[in-house]
């Protein structure tokens, strides 16, 4: 593939070059914004560091887009600050906030292609009113065609490609610049399922080749886990979770995390919670949620949970539930039954063994509670 860095005239500002070995690509601090009296966002604090792709997710209206417009300076905060590369966005003055957005990169969810001008063209534009002489814009255009897989439409227009190859085009013209940083605003919303495998693919390619930051916001939980290596979780104009992609999906804590992962977590199918009872009766079944959080690294071991909890009474089935992997952590959510020992009248009998069998089954996984009786 061709050198995707050439030489270009730019606005440049010597405070943004001095601090790009800053290990932090962008940093929220304190972050408000205020539209009339609606808070949108309230004392954000995060951090993104340099080279790794990170997710900011939450439910429509949350602030998302909102902080993401705070990073190139199209939105001010109402408090706190924005640094990228150890540059404060808020004390640029206009020729400095050029000189940053040409070091950012921006994809959106609706591809802003012009209709009347070539795949080339359309990469070519901000080149072009740039002031790159056409040798230079010609060999960068080539060079991205290549990255993004676009070689061979070149010269078609935007009517006669798909959404996934529009995109394409929209990933190739923001990176004309040479971005240290590139935002991803919904890039795949408008994406059927391959589709949008495709184009996260993509951007993980491009992130690695290139050494990229990608800061990306999406309300689909699936794209986080695809793409992500950190996420923030925004809920109300507040981050009410972050960390590592395989932490927040094994360990959710805060509810607005849970209800986003509620589908991948496998949730308790109808059938099942519709024939659950609260009290233990003789040869029930109890139901396990047994859940691996990846926090162990340690492989889970089913067969060993089986034995486990047939020691302590009968017949034991996992009826729900499936392990998957995420940045090398297994995880995931098992429904697992049980019966219960008869034991008369006894109900202290079946709580002592219920006790037992959770004990059982949590020397094998990393939580297990009580759903109910069946």
């Amino acid at each position: 593939m061709a050198d995707l860095i050439i030489d270009e005239p730019r606005l440049s500002d010597t405070s943004l070059a001095a601090d790009r070995n800053d290990a932090k690509s962008v940093v929220f601090e304190g972050i408000g914004k205020l539209f009339g009296d609606a808070a949108a966002l309230k004392n954000v604090d995060l951090s993104v560091a340099r080279g790794e792709v990170f997710g900011i997710i939450g439910r429509s209206g949350a602030g998302k887009s909102t902080l993401l417009r705070l990073v190139n300076g199209l939105e001010k905060p109402s408090s706190g600050e924005v640094r990228v590369n150890g540059v404060s966005v808020g004390g640029l003055d206009e020729r400095g906030l050029v000189a940053l957005r040409r070091r950012i990169g921006m994809v959106f969810q609706h591809f802003n292609l012009l209709s009347a001008k070539t795949v080339r063209e359309n990469i070519a534009l901000p080149l072009k009113i740039a002031g790159v002489n056409k040798r230079d814009i010609d060999a960068k255009v080539d060079a991205l065609l290549e990255l993004v897989g676009l070689s061979a439409k070149r010269d078609a227009y935007p009517r006669s490609l798909s959404g996934g190859q529009k995109q394409r085009v929209g990933i190739a013209r923001a990176l004309v610049h040479d971005p240290d940083l590139l935002l991803c605003d919904e890039a795949t919303s408008a994406l059927d399922p391959e589709t949008t495998q495709q184009i996260l693919a993509l951007l993980r390619d491009i992130n690695r080749r290139l050494g990229l930051t990608v800061l990306l916001i999406t309300h689909e939980m699936a794209v986080i886990r695809e793409v992500c290596d950190s996420v923030a979780v925004i809920e109300a104009g507040e981050v009410v979770e972050t960390g590592p992609v395989w932490r927040v999906f094994g360990d959710p804590h805060h509810a607005a995390t849970q209800a986003l992962l509620r589908t991948p977590v496998h949730d308790l199918p109808p059938d099942l919670a519709a024939r659950l009872a609260a009290a233990p009766q003789d040869n029930a079944d109890v139901l396990l949620d047994v859940r691996y959080t990846g926090e162990s690294k340690q492989e889970p071991d089913l067969g060993a949970l089986a034995v486990a909890l047939g020691a302590l009474g009968g017949r034991v089935n996992f009826v729900h539930g499936g392990i998957d992997r995420i940045q090398g952590h297994a995880q995931g959510r098992l429904v697992v039954s049980a019966q219960l020992r008869a034991s008369g009248s006894n109900g202290a009998g079946l709580r002592a063994h219920v006790e037992a069998l959770v004990a059982g089954a949590r020397r094998h996984a990393d939580k297990v509670e009580v759903l109910g009786y069946v």
